[in-house]
């Protein structure tokens, strides 16, 4: 009998029947701290108990420690195997084999025996490029994808996850976490920093650049012209795949935006006026400070260190030293973590309540990965709170009309918003003095289950069959018995909920890639070689994920960095 989770919340059972519905394969699209893992670890329980094999397949190596360890704690009568980050189990030795993408797809793990299997793969919006796409293994006839928010500035979404998965059988938003008492309401102060005077200059002369090229891609037939995002990523599909001179104007487009974003980024302004915030942070149980650069974060530091306990966080801080920050962020040792981007996908971030963006981020996944580690559910007396810090009259201001949709997003779902300027700290303290609801709302828990008899009454067969398997029982009855000998989904036709596909014009020149000895990053930094241990790897300069360790050196000068940046 399955005892490793006693309980599971409403939206989480709900999640797994969705996914039954659907044939055991399909994508649950939920936000970051409302319980992904323990959706996927009841399925991998189940997929046990019918005698399958189960693969996860994750983004890093550190997720891999996360997921095996949770693994372990959960499913203790089960053999937890790894694959990658100097580890080599096989499928024929464990019954669930955790792996990185990089592994998967050049090792290809496959059920062992005539044994059929279940893939589980975690952040699947990533598993779109060209390589690591091969991580996505046709033998798995069970497949059960995990992800944030189902977005990419290409066509994977249409032309590979959805093919592979099947589609998405269960969305949860923020708004849904909210109401259900899963996650925290948070307070969010939007706190405009002027541009210094040259920077204005430079970034007026960007956006004139802008401009120009803009008018021409908006007179494009077939080219989304809102929302922004869809606008966006049209442009990258054209300055990716045209060799005409549509292609040549969103290069322009995409370079100047880069460029304009990159001076909003780095403003100097933004950073002077980090000090202000000491008293806030200081009053805190926890602040993550998020950049999009290691410059960036070291600025934040050098303006907070004097004032406060803060450290930072970036790919290249060793596993051990990232532990020990943490542990300390968590036990009140330290007041704020740092850190560019690193900490949005994938690091098990201790509870904090208040998160300081720097540098908001250009895509709405990110923006919702950030939300989640301030968001997850607080006790009584504690409120969630975001101070947005943007340079004004700029791509980033609340008001604009091309602004991120990460601002209607944090929005739409605050207690309340408001708008500062940065002689307003008064006004601003008294703001988020903000101690949340005085009766936070209750998550719904079903389960433990100790009689059939409490199950209710209007189940079908495949609700029936969700409650008997995935919630924790006292002990096996006959009923369970009867459920499992006629398992209802094979016989389901899949519902999968709609979701949304990039409108991208046609091309009018494809273009002809030219043949590149090695393809260092996939990202938009450059990369550097490191050893770790006797290995030698590639990793990121932005976001530091790195390539699979390798004794070689030349061999590593070959790999490919999947990075974050991209995404």
């Amino acid at each position: 009998m399955n005892k490793s989770q006693h309980f599971l919340y409403r939206w989480q059972l709900q999640a797994l029947t969705s996914w039954l519905r659907c044939g055991r394969r399909g994508i649950i699209e939920a936000v970051t701290g409302a319980g992904k893992t323990n959706v996927a670890i009841q399925a991998a329980a189940d997929a046990h108990r019918r005698g399958l094999f189960v693969l996860v397949v994750v983004p890093s190596r550190v997720l891999m420690e996360q997921w095996s360890a949770s693994l372990k704690d959960a499913l203790p009568h089960c053999v937890i195997g790894r694959l990658g980050d100097s580890f080599s189990d096989r499928a024929n030795d464990c019954d669930v084999l955790v792996t990185t993408r990089h592994s998967a797809s050049s090792k290809k793990p496959l059920p062992p025996g005539d044994l059929g299997g279940l893939i589980i793969a975690d952040e699947c919006h990533g598993f779109g490029g060209a390589t690591l796409r091969k991580s996505l293994i046709h033998e798995y006839q069970e497949r059960l994808g995990l992800t944030a928010t189902l977005e990419r500035s290409d066509d994977a979404v249409e032309k590979t996850l959805v093919p592979y998965f099947g589609g998405v059988c269960y969305r949860y938003d923020f708004g849904q976490a909210i109401s259900d008492g899963v996650c925290a309401q948070p307070r969010v102060a939007f706190v405009a920093v002027p541009l210094a005077a040259e920077e204005r200059t430079e970034y007026d002369q960007t956006e004139t650049a802008l401009v120009a090229s803009r008018q021409v891609l908006r007179s494009i037939p077939d080219m989304p012209q809102d929302p922004f995002g869809a606008f966006l990523a049209a442009v990258a599909y054209l300055s990716d795949n045209d060799a005409g001179p549509n292609g040549k104007a969103a290069t322009t487009y995409l370079d100047a935006f880069s460029k304009r974003r990159e001076i909003v980024a780095t403003s100097r302004s933004k950073y002077e006026v980090l000090s202000n915030f000491a008293p806030v942070i200081l009053d805190a149980s926890g602040t993550l400070i998020f950049t999009q650069t290691i410059k960036a974060a070291n600025h934040a530091i050098n303006r907070l260190d004097p004032l406060l306990s803060i450290e930072i966080i970036t790919g290249d801080t060793a596993r051990s030293e990232r532990e020990t920050i943490l542990t300390d962020l968590r036990d009140g040792k330290l007041d704020a973590v740092a850190a560019p981007r690193v900490l949005d996908e994938g690091i098990d971030v201790p509870d904090a309540n208040l998160g300081i963006v720097v540098n908001a981020s250009r895509t709405r996944r990110q923006m919702i990965q950030r939300m989640g580690r301030i968001l997850r559910r607080k006790q009584r007396g504690v409120g969630a709170r975001f101070v947005v810090l943007y340079a004004s009259d700029t791509l980033e201001d609340p008001t604009a009309s091309e602004r991120d949709g990460f601002m209607e997003e944090i929005e739409t779902i605050s207690e309340s918003s408001r708008l500062f300027g940065i002689g307003q700290q008064d006004e601003l303290g008294l703001f988020l003095n903000y101690s949340g609801p005085d009766e936070p709302p209750t998550p719904q828990k079903i389960g433990p289950m100790t009689s059939v008899s409490a199950l209710p009454k209007d189940l079908d067969a495949i609700d029936r069959y969700a409650w008997l398997s995935f919630l924790g029982w006292s002990e096996e009855t006959d009923d369970h018995t009867e459920a499992w000998q006629n398992d209802p989904s094979a016989a389901t036709e899949p519902l999968y909920l709609d979701f949304e596909v990039l409108d991208l014009p046609e091309i009018s020149r494809q273009k002809v890639s030219a043949k590149k000895e090695a393809r260092l990053s996939t990202g938009e930094q450059p990369v550097t070689m490191s050893k770790v241990g006797p290995d030698f790897v590639l990793r990121c300069t932005g976001c530091g994920a790195a390539s699979e360790p390798t004794p070689f050196r030349w061999k590593a000068l070959e790999a490919t960095v999947e990075c974050s940046c991209l995404w």
